[in-house]
């Protein structure tokens, strides 16, 4: 974050780097890899179609925020009360949480066993308490008043990340896998790209409500999460078909960049994760307000940390599709009041029983369509079934 954030708002360029930073992960490149049964051309289609429409979500829910100057959450008043806004706010603090928790983890088993393969050394727990002391020493200090060393940082990930999948790809060959994971269809892996957008939902207008600039700074900060995501997906996908393998700490091993690659997992899991309890925090002050954002980003980094330490989390696929259920309908009937129907807003309101009945039935036809409808994009269906329906409704309500 600029050091300017709380007085003249987040410059273009800043909100570029830090979306930019957020893409630059372990987990889009784990879920990169998952598409590696489509083989290189379908995985890329599936990848490029996913954060395009991802994209396009990711800028309406930027661009609201920004317009009405308003956290992601607090934005969500607009069409659901006040009250309905407390209710996604837990939601939101639980998987930003979980979010936290499962990088965390994530990064420090790569670390782990990126240390026994170069030096024999083992010791995971030392480095998920040093991931999240390095998120504090973010938070505090590095992220608003030193952005300049923030961009740096994500600047030199994003050039080690193309270098070590060049280095890769270059010398092993690609050969499309069969029978090594479980089938996945051309839909799936788009929803996959999706979902993983949609996490991000709940987050960006946390940061565009402060952009000084209310269109330019919402579109580069979708255009930098979508353009680096997809690069980040697609060098996951590349590894997995180069190595015949999905594991992420193998690819940096064979990659040959040695502490190069340690560099690369622990600070892309800092720059991405302190926005989550960042943004947890800012979730948490929208059903309480307090003046202490900083030690709140601090309590969450520290009960996502003794949740990493104590919980086995092997697979962050199940939790993806848990946030599109979620997320989904409620983005879908957001968008539809806002940028369609333009409906007065329901912030003064304690709920909007309408919207939150449509948004219920919402989350439970996403987990039918998983169940029923297995090659779709259960994300981009919602979105279109329940904001038709949303439209019908309220157009009907205003001719009564």
């Amino acid at each position: 974050m600029s050091n300017d954030s709380l007085t003249r708002g987040f410059s273009s360029r800043s909100l570029f780097l830090i979306w930019a930073g957020a893409a630059i992960s372990v987990a889009e490149m784990l879920s990169g890899s998952v598409l590696a049964p489509l083989g290189m051309s379908s995985g890329l289609v599936a990848i490029l179609l996913g954060h395009v429409i991802g994209g396009v979500l990711l800028y309406l829910a930027a661009a609201m925020s920004s317009s009405l100057r308003a956290s992601a959450m607090e934005s969500t008043r607009y069409s659901f009360g006040i009250y309905g806004s407390y209710v996604f706010s837990g939601f939101n603090i639980l998987q930003l949480v979980g979010w936290t928790s499962i990088m965390m983890l994530q990064g420090s088993r790569i670390l782990d066993q990126i240390t026994i393969s170069l030096y024999g050394y083992s010791n995971p727990n030392l480095w998920m308490i040093g991931i999240a002391l390095c998120i504090s020493i973010w938070l505090l200090f590095i992220s608003h008043q030193h952005a300049q060393l923030n961009g740096l940082v994500v600047v030199l990930l994003l050039l080690l990340s193309l270098v070590m999948g060049y280095r890769l790809i270059r010398d092993l060959s690609i050969n499309t896998l069969e029978g090594v994971w479980p089938t996945v269809t051309f839909w799936q892996g788009v929803e996959v790209n999706i979902a993983m957008c949609l996490s991000w939902l709940p987050l960006i207008g946390d940061y565009t409500q402060h952009a000084r600039q209310t269109r330019r700074g919402p579109f580069w900060s979708a255009v930098g999460y979508s353009v680096v995501g997809s690069c980040m997906f697609a060098l996951g996908l590349g590894l997995s078909l180069a190595t015949g393998s999905s594991d992420i700490a193998l690819m940096l091993t064979l990659s040959g960049i040695g502490m190069a690659s340690l560099f690369i997992v622990f600070f892309s899991t800092v720059t991405t994760t302190y926005l989550d309890v960042y943004s947890a925090s800012d979730s948490f002050m929208n059903i309480w307000p307090l003046n202490h954002g900083k030690v709140l980003s601090l309590f969450f980094t520290f009960i996502s940390l003794i949740i990493t330490l104590l919980l086995p989390m092997d697979s962050i696929e199940p939790f993806l599709y848990l946030i599109g259920a979620i997320f989904s309908p409620l983005y879908s009937l957001l968008f539809v009041d806002y940028f369609i129907l333009h409906r007065p807003t329901a912030q003064s309101t304690r709920w909007n029983l309408t919207n939150m009945t449509l948004w219920s039935l919402g989350v439970v036809l996403y987990f039918l369509m998983q169940e029923f409808l297995i090659d779709v994009s259960n994300s981009l269906l919602i979105f279109l079934v329940v904001g038709g329906i949303s439209v019908l409704i309220k157009r009907r309500q205003k001719h009564v």
